[in-house]
């Protein structure tokens, strides 16, 4: 049923506050396709964690490493991207079970 859910909703658009090299007012969002997984097997989790971080890693560009502040920031940014990615999700599942129909 996870399949039917996942193809419907057929991505997670991860957006978080660029790191501070961008413009303070930037947002870049980053889309992470689902639908070929199955989020019921642990090789589908996996898979989808490893599509997460790929995208925060591109979503939140890391500061040269003697910067605190922008280190912090940074920190805070893949943070912000990662719950973002996570709550979208969490949208998705309480309609697991759900098949879409149309009353027309």
């Amino acid at each position: 049923m996870r399949n039917v859910i996942a193809a419907a909703l057929a991505v997670l658009a991860l957006s978080a506050v660029a790191a501070p090299a961008a413009a303070a007012d930037e947002q870049v969002t980053v889309t992470v396709g689902v639908a070929d997984l199955n989020l019921a097997a642990p090789a589908g989790s996996a898979a989808l964690d490893s599509r997460i971080d790929a995208a925060v890693k591109e979503v939140c560009a890391r500061p040269d490493i003697r910067n605190l502040k922008a280190m912090t920031a940074w920190e805070e940014c893949k943070a912000t991207a990662r719950l973002g990615a996570l709550d979208q999700l969490s949208i998705a599942s309480p309609y697991e079970g759900v098949t879409l129909t149309s009353l027309f």
